[in-house]
């Protein structure tokens, strides 16, 4: 399944998490140190997942992420995202994390500065008891961040993957 990861950081990623949780479920929330990630850490959303009722709060957005996007949603929730069908799109996927606790690969493409723009994301689930999901990571990289990327890739049609677990 990794191999279906075509960003280098991403697959890198991915390999973090796995060697984190070790045995377990999941990882912690505390058993990742940014220095570790810092390859990525500008690609990086970190969010919060509350219950009752159920919302989700961006811990941080990665400056990257955010210089992309033309807003930070640092301390802000999820619902607070200024483009309806994205918002809509971003909850879905945080719903679905917390659901079933498999991360998740996405080759997706959105409107950023009025073209379209195709990216790859990885989410990662993080608990705080190996039970339920309480952290969700989020790597997104666009196609300029791309520059391994085949030419096939870049006008892909949208695809997800789900990443099982290893």
């Amino acid at each position: 399944m990794i191999m279906d990861i075509k960003d280098t950081r991403l697959r890198r990623l991915y390999e973090y998490w796995l060697q984190r949780k070790g045995g377990r479920r999941f990882p912690s929330r505390r058993d990742i140190d940014p220095v570790e990630i810092r390859y990525v850490l500008g690609w990086v959303m970190l969010i919060d997942a509350l219950r009752d009722p159920v919302r989700f709060r961006v811990r941080l957005h990665g400056t990257g992420m955010a210089a992309e996007a033309h807003y930070d949603l640092t301390g802000k929730f999820i619902d607070e995202l200024p483009h309806p069908e994205y918002r809509d799109y971003a909850i879905g996927q945080c719903k679905r994390l917390i659901a079933s606790g498999e991360p998740l690969l996405v080759h997706h493409n959105r409107m950023l500065d009025l073209r379209s723009r195709n990216y790859e994301a990885l989410w990662l689930p993080f608990s705080e008891d190996d039970c339920t999901v309480t952290t969700l990571l989020c790597a997104l990289i666009y196609d300029s961040e791309q520059p391994q990327r085949s030419e096939s890739m870049r006008h892909a049609s949208p695809i997800r993957v789900l990443l099982g677990s290893p």
